[in-house]
């Protein structure tokens, strides 16, 4: 007798592929976390907080409460604790605010381009044009220099950021008998810039002088003449890092009185004790 095999298929389990969807579900979960991260680490550092603070508030919303007292790493950079992630992003942040109302301060000069403003990772540079601060081979302010110093005083004075000052030349001989070389030129200028913010109420303590002579050009594509024109400049460079003013010492006590002859005081456990010996009282 020949048995018929059954043309149906055997009835199988509909649940047992249904782990696939979880499994799909968290590499896709898991995708967007590694997106969000790399973004969190190649977004420039005034947006990088943003970020952050979307991020901790998905996941408080989800239940989870995000350690903010340990260390976050990036990589290619060592661990950092918290504490010193957020104040680097404080100050980023101010930086990035002062870069705006520096903007908008200097808007006609940097239109005319005589002043530009860059942000880096670690610092804000406002570079000065030569020509609009001294006169060719000269480290002596000129009357322009007033509306400068008025526009950048009341911002810089605000804060506690360090300053450096940089003084740059180009590479034209100096063929005066005020200054001996491009060295002494630049760091006389940035001498006359520095004893302006340090007049107009700048802590000194937040100021460094830095001269370059002609060793550090700018590349531009526009020369006027070589080695000249945007050569003969003045940086003033805002760190992130800021100055700590340290705190006033404690008020000391007035010094005691001196007594002298025979002095009679009890003792602390009882009794008296008589001396003839100087004394504090």
């Amino acid at each position: 007798m020949i048995k018929r095999r059954s043309l149906m298929p055997a009835s199988r389990d509909q649940h047992t592929e249904r782990w696939l969807v979880s499994y799909a579900d968290y590499m896709t979960l898991a995708f967007a976390l590694f997106v969000v991260l790399y973004a969190v680490h190649a977004s420039r550092t005034e947006l990088r907080q943003p970020v952050m603070e979307g991020v901790q508030q998905a996941l408080g919303q989800l239940g989870a409460r995000p350690e903010m007292n340990g260390a976050m790493e990036y990589e290619g950079q060592p661990a950092l604790p918290a504490s010193d992630v957020l104040a680097a992003t404080s100050s980023a942040n101010s930086l990035h605010q002062l870069k705006l109302e520096l903007g908008e301060k200097l808007a006609p000069l940097t239109k005319r381009q005589l002043a530009s403003i860059e942000q880096g990772d670690h610092e804000l540079v406002l570079t000065l044009d030569g020509s609009l601060l001294f006169a060719e081979g000269s480290a002596l302010l000129g009357g322009n220099s007033e509306a400068v110093f008025s526009a950048l005083i009341p911002l810089l004075i605000q804060d506690t950021h360090f300053i450096h000052v940089r003084g740059f030349t180009d590479n034209i001989a100096v063929s005066n008998e005020l200054y001996a070389s491009n060295w002494q030129l630049s760091a006389e200028r940035a001498r006359a810039v520095l004893e302006q913010l340090e007049q107009r109420g700048v802590a000194p303590q937040r100021l460094r002088l830095e001269a370059y002579g002609q060793y550090r050009p700018v590349a531009t594509e526009q020369r006027r003449e070589a080695g000249r024109g945007p050569q003969r400049r003045v940086e003033i460079a805002i760190a992130a890092s800021r100055w700590q003013p340290p705190l006033p010492p404690p008020a000391r006590p007035p010094e005691p009185e001196q007594k002298e002859g025979i002095q009679i005081y009890e003792l602390p456990g009882g009794g008296i004790r008589i001396t003839n010996d100087r004394i504090r009282q």
